[in-house]
């Protein structure tokens, strides 16, 4: 029980650390309080997940088996992943809003190769008055939302 404790409090602290660094780089920007969401589930994941390991429970009698418990966690993820990605969308919809743009934005999100969770595409469909000003929407997902070039896709509505 000691080690479960111990675990708990490293990971709540170093994602505590975590967070509180990605909130110093976004400083006041329009990502804040995306990063403040993620934050905060991140702090929840590293007080949770290390539960998940305890079998204090007999699945008997609750109509579960292991495998259904699986499948919900992996439903869970996904919800969990539409979720951010709407919420990044629209952010992201609103902040090219104010720079003048007429687009709607659709945001897929994947794990990276350690399992971190992160954009993986942003799809952004512009009004043909914007095209000339390509540069500088992509300039603002690049900087604004930490998207790199290669995971743009900006199509003409």
């Amino acid at each position: 029980m000691t080690e479960l404790l111990q675990t708990i409090l490293l990971r709540v602290t170093l994602a505590g650390i975590a967070s509180a660094v990605a909130l110093r780089l976004v400083g006041n920007g329009a990502l804040r309080e995306i990063v403040k969401m993620a934050a905060g589930l991140l702090l929840m994941l590293a007080l949770l997940q290390p539960l998940s390991g305890l079998h204090l429970l007999s699945w008997e009698g609750w109509g579960l088996s292991p495998p259904d418990v699986d499948a919900i966690g992996e439903q869970n993820t996904q919800t969990t992943m539409s979720t951010i990605a709407a919420t990044i969308a629209r952010a992201v919809e609103q902040r090219a809003e104010q720079e003048g743009f007429d687009c709607s934005v659709s945001v897929t999100m994947a794990n990276d190769a350690d399992g971190v969770l992160q954009v993986d595409r942003v799809t952004v469909h512009y009004g043909g008055a914007d095209a000339a000003r390509l540069d500088e929407l992509q300039t603002l997902l690049t900087e604004e939302c930490g998207v790199p070039a290669d995971r743009q896709e900006l199509i003409a509505k």
